[in-house]
């Protein structure tokens, strides 16, 4: 098997510990990797070439497929549409445009969730600072703040009180030059939440992430720890849904256990594998290499069957 990665980073040194792990077990199987750098990735239009790479035209048929590790969080819009010109090429993509262009967007992530039925935490967007007042009116304090574009929790922020509310709110909309969300805290996880890494219908590990003391953010980049937790049926239900909602074939779902039952916070369309290996024990890299296999035998450049209508959608 012929896999190229498309990674949103200038080079092999940039690359993510999750990417090169990845990497490293699809050669180990024998498969041949090629790693495709966004920066050096060109869009052709009206003289018969769809994509290029260092301004060689890149041809659909040596690779069975492109897995995209979009780290990205600057110009989704314009990042998003080379993932989309490898699918108009030809190419069969893990993720697709519509899924990383979706869970990119916190707002747009919430309102597909929701729609769908799947349980998410009050969340208010606030485009306006005039408009606070009112806003913060709806909820108990503290409360969440969040932009629309970020990971690792970067850009997550927590307001203790309408004091503190207004002035984190108007610089981020000045800086951001966008709306931001206000979102319920939910006490009773104490900084824990969960996140469960999912590959088509099954989830594959899960880990409880904790916050570090004095942090409410419990992400594994922002120092929080990270150890083994055991999932509930109705948890694991929700977390395919979830992905499958968003249109997502890899993702890592974040859950938060409240007294209303579990609740998702955001859907990954990157996520990390560093560390959910460490906290689950499970070998994510192989279960991706492994689950990049069967979708390439079912629908890859020799697929036996088309691809599913969702796949080809915008």
């Amino acid at each position: 098997m012929r896999i190229g990665i498309l990674s949103f980073v200038a080079g092999p040194k940039k690359l993510a510990i999750g990417t090169k792990r990845i990497i490293r077990e699809a050669k180990s199987r024998g498969h041949k990797v090629k790693v495709f750098y966004s920066p050096y990735v060109g869009l052709e239009f009206g003289n018969g070439k769809k994509i290029t790479y260092q301004g060689i035209a890149i041809d659909p048929k040596k690779y069975d497929v492109i897995v995209v590790r979009p780290g990205f969080t600057q110009d989704p819009s314009i990042n998003a549409s080379i993932i989309k010109q490898f699918q108009l090429a030809g190419f069969y993509v893990l993720n697709g445009y519509i899924g990383v262009f979706r869970a990119k967007n916190k707002i747009r992530t919430l309102q597909m969730l929701d729609h769908f039925g799947v349980p998410v935490p009050k969340t208010l967007v606030v485009r306006d600072p005039q408009l606070l007042a009112q806003a913060s009116e709806e909820f108990l304090f503290p409360v969440i703040i969040k932009v629309i574009f970020g990971t690792h929790g970067k850009g997550v922020f927590i307001a203790e009180s309408k004091r503190s509310l207004k002035p984190i709110v108007e610089y981020l909309i000045a800086k951001e030059k966008g709306p931001v969300s206000l979102q319920e805290y939910i006490q009773e996880a104490k900084g824990c939440d969960l996140r469960v890494f999912v590959l088509g219908k099954k989830v594959v590990a899960t880990m409880m992430r904790v916050a570090k003391s004095g942090e409410f953010r419990a992400n594994f980049h922002q120092g929080g720890s990270v150890q083994v937790a055991d999932l509930s049926d109705e948890e694991k239900r929700i977390a395919i849904k979830a992905s499958q909602v968003m249109g997502l074939d890899i993702s890592g779902v974040d859950i938060l256990r409240t007294h209303k039952g579990p609740k998702v916070i955001e859907v990954n369309s990157n996520p990390g594998i560093e560390g959910i290996s460490k906290g689950s024990g499970v070998d994510v890299a192989a279960k991706i290499v492994t689950f990049i296999e069967h979708r390439v035998e079912k629908y890859g450049v020799r697929r036996k069957r088309p691809l599913p209508k969702r796949l080809m959608k915008e």
